[in-house]
């Protein structure tokens, strides 16, 4: 059986038509395709400083090729990232592992991971994070800097430390390999919302063209047990008289 002419070109022209008004395809794109399903940002909120908060974030491959992860991109040091697996199959899902340690920090943060794949048209996906971190401890300044010391000298500086618990605080030592650094912690607690001095005492024994270490001062919060305090300056030969 043949169509003649006359019907064969309105046959065509439904089919057209047809075709026109059909629904697309819908399916995995061409390529992978990475998807985070809690969406590129989050909120740790807040937390006390020294704590090491931790964020697990689900991925999956969105796309029809396997989904190969590359080197992961930090913002610094406080923060690290691994993922579960570095293959996804079509379909397939696994997960980052974000960890963020606030010991150096105080007030708002902000950080980012970055994923390298094969599964983004730029070749990385930038995850953010923030926190707000609060410092228990409050130390002005926050570091001991002493420019100008001589040997066998006595340079002294003086800080003060504020109680921002709900709790009194104790200084209760001090700890240091720079020898000739003495700090004199206060004496009593110090009340939720109070001051005190910490005066510090260095007679340096040698010279140092610049000084690269710290004192740890110990305490009895139970979040920050320890405060570090980095030193910075140079020592001087002491001139002759």
């Amino acid at each position: 059986m043949t169509l003649s002419r006359s019907l064969l070109t309105p046959l065509v022209a439904a089919l057209l038509c047809a075709a026109a008004g059909a629904p697309a395809q819908t399916g995995p794109k061409p390529g992978a395709r990475i998807v985070l399903l809690e969406g590129k940002q989050f909120d740790f909120g807040k937390i006390y400083r020294g704590s090491v908060m931790e964020k697990t974030l689900s991925f999956r491959n969105a796309g029809s090729d396997t989904l190969v992860m590359g080197t992961i991109g930090v913002s610094c040091g406080c923060t690290g990232a691994m993922v579960t697996t570095d293959r996804i199959p079509p379909g397939g899902s696994g997960a980052v592992r974000i960890t963020f340690n606030s010991k150096n920090f105080s007030g708002p943060v902000h950080k980012t991971v970055t994923l390298n794949s094969n599964g983004d048209s730029l070749g990385s996906t930038t995850i953010e994070f923030t926190a707000t971190v609060i410092d228990e401890i409050g130390l002005n300044p926050q570091s001991i800097i002493v420019p100008g010391a001589e040997v066998h000298k006595l340079s002294k500086v003086a800080l003060t430390v504020t109680n921002n618990g709900m709790t009194p605080l104790s200084l209760t030592g001090f700890r240091t390999d720079l020898k000739g650094l003495v700090l004199k912690l206060p004496a009593d607690p110090i009340p939720p919302g109070g001051t005190a001095a910490i005066d510090v005492e260095f007679t340096p024994e040698a010279p140092s063209p610049m000084l690269s270490d710290g004192v740890f001062v110990a305490t009895n919060n139970i979040r920050q047990p320890e405060v570090y305090l980095q030193v910075y300056g140079g020592v001087r030969q002491a001139k002759s008289p």
